[in-house]
């Protein structure tokens, strides 16, 4: 809101609200007892005209209307200093404590007292002055509210009274009652809109005084506020209005008006059956000083009251605590999911020492020795796939040994023979340690070499399946690196991407049809990396508002990736911010920018999206529109958080 347009409506409120005669009736001098407290508590109570039932943000809420405490957002303590006429004292202090689903706690002790009473007693039937005595009265106030369903909230306030005179004093006990209703409307006119109903001593205290004894009335008091934020909710402006219907008398009216400037000054003025009021507030960090000023007496005799209210704020934000929790249970499911995803590993070992197992008993070694290397590749320290792996490898060495020794029996004489099982069995136990290392291109190319020895049937079988598995596996793990070079791009993780697909390469040494698939991969990663630099120098570029330097590399990002959304998008921003100082509105771009700001200003903000989005088809390039369609999503956000 501008300046100009503050102070207009400042004036329109003090003239509206200072003129006595638009009310209705004022108080009638109907009979009745009436507790001294009605004159309110609080300094923006007074300054507001007690029209506080609907919305009471403040720590006399409790008094107001005990329902409507969940207003406030935060912990608060109140204490306030009242001036009135003959040296009588009214004073209060309040607390109140919401809590996010526990309701909301208040508490609040009220008292007004005065000295100097002269006190008389009959001698000899003439009344003799005996010395001076004073009065005070008291209420303490035990609050609670709680929101039963969205928006609507029920509350009770328990009171204790008590009054002393001189040597004289008595205790009463009351109960107050109240409902209250936040029209849950997230735009449009009923968005921040309170409705209050508080029936005060709805249980009456009785309370005795010497020979007198006094019953407070039942007073009804409804209101309801309406509260319009500007300037993306840094301003404010509310209008209350409350009706109370006391026993015994005629309805009383109060209005007030409150401009909060920024969360910092507040100018409120306000009119109290018929009574003008004014006051302001001033807040600086969690520190409140308010002041109102009110006639309360008969002005020929008594001057005006002048309240002084001293607020602390602190604590959470209640509004801050629920994004807070939010964000720990946010954490708690990554915490799930890595716990998912560690007890998903604790299964893959077992099914693997499961697996391996059974292919050890039915004589598959190989088989073998691959589950209990992948079980290993999982935890390296398993005691179990260390185990059986080891066993493995001594089944095997036995079954080399027999055949080794048949041989050496049937050739003894044969050197040639002895030699080539020798190198059969060197190749067959690298081609293996290469195998538990997972190099599976080595494992195939020691194992070949053996089968070039002419080994004996048994052997060639074995070495054949040998060779044939690893291959197997090795086209499984080029396919598990190529995958995970992939996800590790998608993550742009690009150094981790080029060494999966280096480790990639040099298993598939030797193998033409797998090298030319990878490098395939490196080519594509290698557009990747260039398309990430571009666009992390636009928006590098961008963020510096070098926007024509942006607009060229998003340029050149999408002469690689020409389907890109969000490149395209920031291209044409970039592009828009770089020209937009140079090109003047259109006048079809202009009609629906405006109505696009009537929209926005009054809450309704998919309608100022559309149409924005409409104005942007027309000139894709012009900055404000841009700039008004980022600030209508930025709302829409925020009301989907809440």
């Amino acid at each position: 809101m501008k300046p100009f347009t503050k102070i207009f409506w400042l004036y329109f409120s003090l003239s509206f609200l200072a003129c006595p005669n638009l009310l209705i009736s004022q108080e009638d001098a109907d009979g009745g007892t009436e507790s001294p407290f009605s004159i309110g508590i609080g300094a923006k109570s007074m300054a507001l005209g007690n029209a506080m039932s609907a919305y009471p943000d403040d720590p006399s809420a409790f008094y107001w209307n005990p329902a409507a405490m969940g207003v406030i957002e935060q912990k608060c303590i109140g204490l306030s200093i009242t001036t009135l006429f003959e040296g009588t004292q009214y004073n209060y202090a309040g607390y109140i404590h919401p809590t996010l689903s526990a309701g909301t706690f208040g508490f609040g002790i009220m008292r007004i007292g005065t000295g100097g009473i002269t006190q008389y007693e009959n001698v000899q039937g003439l009344p003799v002055e005996v010395g001076e005595i004073g009065y005070w009265w008291a209420q303490l106030t035990l609050a609670y509210s709680l929101e039963l369903f969205r928006g609507f909230s029920m509350g009770a306030g328990f009171n204790a009274h008590r009054q002393v005179l001189g040597e004289y004093s008595t205790n009463g006990f009351g109960l107050d009652a109240g409902i209250h209703y936040a029209i849950p409307s997230s735009k449009g006119f009923f968005r921040h809109f309170y409705w209050g109903c508080n029936i005060q001593n709805m249980i009456s205290p009785r309370m005795k005084l010497g020979t007198d004894t006094e019953t407070l009335p039942h007073v009804v008091r409804t209101g309801i506020a309406k509260v319009f934020r500007f300037n993306q909710d840094r301003d404010s402006w509310s209008f209350l209005f409350d009706m109370d219907f006391e026993e015994g008398k005629s309805a009383r009216y109060h209005l007030g008006s409150e401009f909060n400037w920024g969360g910092t000054v507040y100018l409120r003025v306000g009119s109290n059956v018929g009574t003008f009021v004014f006051g302001g507030g001033l807040r600086l960090s969690g520190l409140q000083l308010d002041y109102a000023s009110e006639r309360i007496g008969d002005p020929e005799f008594f001057p005006r009251s002048h309240r002084f209210s001293f607020i602390f704020h602190f604590g959470e934000r209640k509004a801050d605590k629920r994004k807070r929790l939010a964000y720990e249970r946010e954490a708690d499911i990554m915490s799930e999911v890595t716990a998912q995803r560690k007890q998903e590993q604790r299964e893959r070992i077992r099914d693997g020492l499961y697996a391996g197992r059974n292919y050890f008993e039915n004589g598959d070694y190989l088989k073998a020795r691959l589950e209990f290397s992948r079980v290993l590749s999982y935890d390296p320290d398993n005691y179990e796939a260390k185990h059986w792996l080891e066993r493995t490898t001594a089944l095997e060495d036995s079954i080399l040994e027999a055949s080794a020794y048949a041989l050496e029996q049937q050739t003894r004489e044969d050197e040639k023979l002895k030699s080539d099982q020798a190198f059969i069995d060197k190749m067959f136990n690298e081609g293996r340690n290469a195998l538990d290392q997972r190099d599976f291109q080595t494992a195939i190319e020691k194992w070949e070499s053996a089968l070039e020895r002419n080994p004996s049937d048994e052997q060639r079988s074995q070495l054949e399946s040998y060779v044939a598995q690893a291959r197997e596996e090795l086209r499984r793990e080029i396919n598990r690196l190529i995958a995970r070079a992939r996800q590790l791009t998608r993550d742009e993780n690009i150094p981790e991407a080029y060494k999966a697909l280096e480790r990639a390469n040099s298993q598939a040494r030797n193998n033409t049809g797998l090298q030319r698939r990878i490098a395939a991969e490196v080519r594509n990663l290698d557009l990747t990396v260039e398309f990430m630099t571009n666009y992390q120098m636009g928006i590098q570029h961008y963020s510096q508002r070098a926007y024509k330097e942006a607009a060229e590399f998003f340029k050149k990002a999408l002469d690689l990736r020409p389907d890109d959304e969000r490149v395209k998008e920031l291209h044409r921003n970039a592009l828009a911010y770089s020209l937009g100082k140079r090109i003047k509105m259109k006048d079809e771009v202009k009609v629906k920018y405006a109505l696009g700001l009537d929209y926005y200003n009054n809450g309704q903000y998919e309608e100022a999206l559309k149409v924005w989005e409409e104005a942007l088809d027309l000139d894709p390039y012009d900055v404000n529109v841009l700039t008004a369609i980022s600030s209508a999503k930025e709302k829409l956000e925020m009301f989907k958080g809440e």
